[in-house]
């Protein structure tokens, strides 16, 4: 008889805790099953040699549609067929994203029903927004510490760097003063010039 353990979103372990895991495996050897479920196999460089990658295909716009429509029925929202297939389409076949942007959208505009021309929102937006706060709130080296972390973060979860500033610089010209204004369009410029 086997255990079977699922750990998903094993990339995110840190190199200690694949070395550890590792050594668990050694130790327990032919009692168990792991299973590694991650984005990015390169990650997991420590325990990559004592088992087999299988890469699976990301799912297709139209499996995703199938998905948010089988959530909105659950739900009892009515989800219309073009507003589903424009979210799987932002999502670039990233399931987890066309939920959270599902998700973001409902609440958003909850409780009138969706159009079609519904704008659709990441899910990311509350965060891009606490850190145009943080920004405003504080200057300092800690605080510029936490928000590095925080757009790493979004980084790492795909959310383009475009979106992240366009977002970023609404908020900071919404929570400052008019006399700001020029400067941060001048950053933000500075910016898309340098990509």
């Amino acid at each position: 008889m086997f255990a079977v353990i699922v750990l998903h979103e094993a990339d995110m372990l840190s190199t200690d805790a694949q070395h550890y895991i590792r050594w668990l495996m050694d130790h327990y050897k032919g009692g168990n099953k792991i299973f590694f479920c991650c984005n990015d196999s390169t990650n997991l460089h420590p325990i990559s040699s004592v088992g087999t990658t299988i890469k699976l295909e990301p799912p297709t716009n139209d499996e995703i549609v199938q998905v948010l429509e089988y959530i909105a029925k659950q739900e009892g929202i009515e989800l219309p067929h073009q507003l589903a297939k424009r979210i799987a389409e932002c999502s670039k076949q990233n399931l987890r994203q066309a939920i959270r942007s599902f998700e973001a959208s409902w609440r958003a505009q909850s409780p009138t029903p969706f159009k079609e021309d519904h704008v659709i929102l990441t899910g990311w937006e509350d965060d891009i927004m606490s850190i145009a706060r943080h920004i405003i709130e504080e200057q300092s080296p800690k605080q510029l510490y936490l928000i590095r972390g925080k757009l790493q973060t979004l980084i790492h979860h795909n959310v383009s760097l475009e979106y992240i500033f366009s977002i970023l610089v609404g908020e900071l010209k919404q929570n400052l003063g008019k006399k700001f204004h020029p400067k941060v369009d001048s950053l933000y410029h500075e910016y898309n010039v340098s990509l």
